[in-house]
């Protein structure tokens, strides 16, 4: 017989059909062994029918593991004992689920930050010997760059830091 599938994670339930030929036929036992390396797992059977034997195999999930096992249909009538049937059973779960952690390194985000500093600026009076400007208006914008309160034109006019805070002090 080729092997039969069973799951470990439910009920199951086999039926054979056996019958028993004699003069003098008894009362017959059914059982339903199924054989591992360091253990017998052995399950009574009820007759379901005229010449059928059922067997109910309860979760076997925490008590076998999967693989093939030997299997063997007993019967036993009075003093006798007969094995009509022999075979492999294969015991699976129905559903395997599997997980597996995957563990990846932590990437630092790349973070900028920044802040306004403010700094009253600093012009130093250029010390030139001997120098002659070679167009009056490089000579006018070094004098106006010069001098340590200017920070710019606007329209023309020059504006200077005093400037500045007469303008911050008026929004108040």
């Amino acid at each position: 017989m080729s092997d039969i599938a069973l799951y470990l994670d439910q009920d199951n339930e086999l039926r054979f059909n056996v019958a028993i030929e004699g003069s003098k036929p008894g009362t017959a036992k059914y059982r339903l062994v199924f054989e591992g390396r360091n253990f017998n797992y052995t399950f009574n059977g009820k007759q379901a029918a005229p010449g059928e034997v059922s067997f109910v195999i309860p979760t076997m999930k925490n008590l076998m593991k999967e693989g093939s096992y030997h299997a063997a249909l007993e019967v036993m009538i009075d003093d006798r004992y007969f094995t009509p049937l022999t075979f492999d059973a294969s015991f699976e779960e129905s559903v395997k689920v599997t997980a597996e952690a995957v563990s990846r390194p932590t990437v630092k985000k790349t973070a900028v930050s920044a802040s306004m500093v403010t700094a009253r600026p600093t012009f130093s009076k250029p010390v030139l010997e001997n120098a002659a400007p070679t167009r009056p208006a490089q000579a006018a914008h070094r004098k106006l760059e010069s001098d340590v309160n200017f920070i710019g034109e606007v329209d023309g006019k020059r504006v200077s830091v005093d400037d500045l805070r007469e303008l911050i002090r008026s929004r108040r």
